[in-house]
């Protein structure tokens, strides 16, 4: 093997970490412009916040469904790993609030992603399907804590992961439609509903 060959795969594996770093940093511009300007934000500002050109985006992200796509993707996965962190620590009622908490609070900062997914991006990406998977991913996380919490005399028996995921995803989405309220005034409306699921999948 020549040097020429021998160095070849270095340059290849740079451009594979550069395009690893770039699609972070769209990733983290669109997360930090959705909240701020909304979901509605134009590609060419979240090109411009993340420092790359817009062909670059466009290169990794062909459409916004594409970019809401990956961002729901991760949201999703760090609140299902999250839940497997909680599983085995702390007292399975209090990792069980915590970590609802953290689910409520993730999806009032998604719904404006989420909308969009699901009333725009049907027939240009596979919109449906990521949320599916999310869906399962977030439900099998939530049984372990559920199970846990059962095994404590803390859960009702009857109550299984659909049940609470309906219910707080139900918060979610009535909270999270209340365009009179301020972000601040939703978190306790949808911390004050949780209050409520809480009780009601609570053992007596």
């Amino acid at each position: 093997m020549t040097a020429e060959e021998m160095a070849s795969p270095a340059p290849r594996r740079r451009m594979r970490a550069d395009a690893q770093r770039s699609i972070e940093q769209i990733v983290a511009a669109a997360e930090r412009l959705i909240e701020r300007v909304g979901p509605g934000v134009a590609l060419e500002e979240v090109a411009k916040e993340a420092g790359v050109g817009p062909a670059t985006l466009y290169r990794h992200f062909p459409s916004r469904m594409h970019l809401f796509e990956r961002i729901y993707g991760d949201r999703t996965a760090r609140i299902a790993e999250r839940a497997h962190a909680l599983a085995g620590t702390g007292e399975p009622w209090e990792t069980l609030t915590q970590w609802l908490g953290s689910f409520v609070a993730l999806g009032l900062e998604s719904q404006g992603v989420l909308i969009q997914l699901m009333s725009q991006g049907l027939q240009q990406s596979d919109a449906a399907g990521n949320a599916e998977r999310g869906h399962k991913l977030v439900s099998e996380a939530l049984n372990g804590l559920l199970n846990r919490a059962k095994e404590a005399a803390a859960v009702r028996e009857d109550v299984d992961a659909e049940d609470v995921l309906s219910l707080v995803s139900g918060v979610v989405v009535t909270v999270g439609s209340r365009a009179d309220t301020t972000p601040d005034e939703r978190r306790g409306q949808a911390d004050r509903a949780l209050r409520i699921v809480l009780r009601g999948i609570s053992r007596p």
